[in-house]
């Protein structure tokens, strides 16, 4: 899909790419809470959504979905 304006002499088009990904790591089923910290308004609190503090150690090649604009 790939459109053409002659006008502006711009492109854009969507094609897959391969990038290098580090994973996260499984969630900490016993999480430290730290509950009189102040980080932006956070209290500490993250429930009911699961602490991943790790990514993976090595990177594995993702497929993405991206899209290309470019002029001249």
């Amino acid at each position: 899909m790939e459109q053409v304006s002659a006008a502006l002499k711009a492109r854009v088009w969507e094609q897959q790419r391969g990038i290098p990904t580090y994973g996260t790591g499984k969630p900490d089923p016993n999480p430290m809470f730290l509950e009189k910290r102040i980080y932006q308004g956070s209290s500490g609190k993250v429930y009911p959504y699961p602490v991943i503090d790790r990514i993976e150690d090595e990177s594995k090649l993702q497929v993405y979905r991206i899209i290309i604009i470019e002029n001249e």
